[in-house]
């Protein structure tokens, strides 16, 4: 499995590679030129909807009488998604992360409805924000095959998030003692969400808003990073531009810190609406390199709450589950 993840990032550095001699070098660089100013964009931007989602986990965890500071769920959310960053499948470290780290503050058992809602909230919104994308995308280029691939990825996903009975228990139960693991933990999750939905319906909806002025941040992101390329564009691009992103993000979430698949996918988009690939290049550029300062600020704070007196908070094996997904830590 190793070697498959390691396969997977050198194909993804080829595939950027090749990207950028297919567009032409004096194009992309003469892109590049306005990626300073992208970063500083998406840095902005990025650093908002931290804050806004940090307030939504907050509010969610306080519903279930569990108080913590709000500065210190921002460098747990950091910290968790310096771990997923570079790995394969980074929600399956993620998420873990974020619950192994609120040891100290609150007992995992305890916080974990209100931490799972609030991801699960963020996942309906994306959902929706996709299909919004799709539509768009429909309207701008009609009959496109990989409009109609998108359209089936976000309706199964928005069908999945919106039903209000547990999916997965008719199917654990079905396969009995032949149930997998994993399929047992994906149930228990469910639960989880479903749970804190029916018991804290005010603080649910509360979450769900502010996870939706999240993804009102990313459109804006893009908006700015054209406006700033000089690009006239309508509203309808914007959204069929951040729905085929986050396609991407779910059809290559098993390459590990999606390596090439982003900017390919950028460009690629970019290029089927009639825009300049090269820009599409320079926005996904200007997000990776926004991701990585947001992990090494994660991965900062980990490691000095491991050097911090108290050990409670942070002890040495949540740093090391925190960082597995770019680290190999060893006891």
């Amino acid at each position: 499995m190793k070697w498959i993840r390691i396969g997977a990032a050198l194909a993804g550095i080829l595939l950027l590679g090749v990207l950028i001699r297919k567009l032409g070098s004096r194009e992309v660089i003469d892109q590049l030129r306005s990626v300073e100013v992208a970063l500083a964009i998406v840095i902005v931007c990025g650093a908002l909807r931290l804050a806004v989602q940090t307030r939504a986990w907050q509010l969610a965890l306080r519903a279930d009488e569990i108080e913590v500071p709000q500065g210190r769920l921002v460098g747990i959310r950091l910290a968790a998604q310096a771990g997923g960053y570079l790995a394969a499948l980074g929600a399956v470290v993620t998420e873990p992360a974020k619950l192994a780290l609120m040891r100290g503050s609150a007992a995992i058992t305890a916080s974990a409805p209100a931490t799972l809602a609030e991801t699960g909230s963020y996942w309906f919104t994306s959902v929706v924000l996709g299909l919004a994308g799709t539509c768009a995308a429909a309207i701008l280029i009609p009959g496109s095959r990989i409009v109609w691939l998108s359209a089936a990825v976000f309706a199964v996903a928005f069908v999945f998030l919106l039903a209000r009975g547990a999916l997965l228990s008719p199917i654990v139960r079905l396969a009995g003692a032949r149930a997998p693991k994993w399929l047992r933990s994906a149930e228990t999750t469910e639960l989880l969400i479903r749970s804190f939905r029916q018991r804290r319906r005010n603080a649910a909806t509360k979450v769900m808003a502010l996870e939706t002025v999240a993804q009102l941040l990313t459109l804006a992101e893009v908006a700015a990073v054209l406006c700033v390329a000089g690009m006239r564009t309508s509203a309808l691009h914007i959204l069929a531009i951040e729905s085929a992103g986050r396609l991407v993000k779910i059809l290559a979430a098993w390459v590990p810190a999606r390596l090439g698949a982003d900017e390919a996918g950028a460009a690629a988009a970019f290029a089927i609406l009639g825009l300049p690939p090269a820009a599409g290049l320079t926005l996904a550029l200007a997000r990776r390199l926004r991701d990585l300062l947001f992990c090494i600020a994660g991965a900062a704070w980990a490691g000095f709450s491991v050097r911090r007196p108290s050990t409670v908070d942070a002890p040495r094996e949540l740093s090391c589950a925190v960082l597995r997904g770019a680290l190999t830590c060893k006891q």
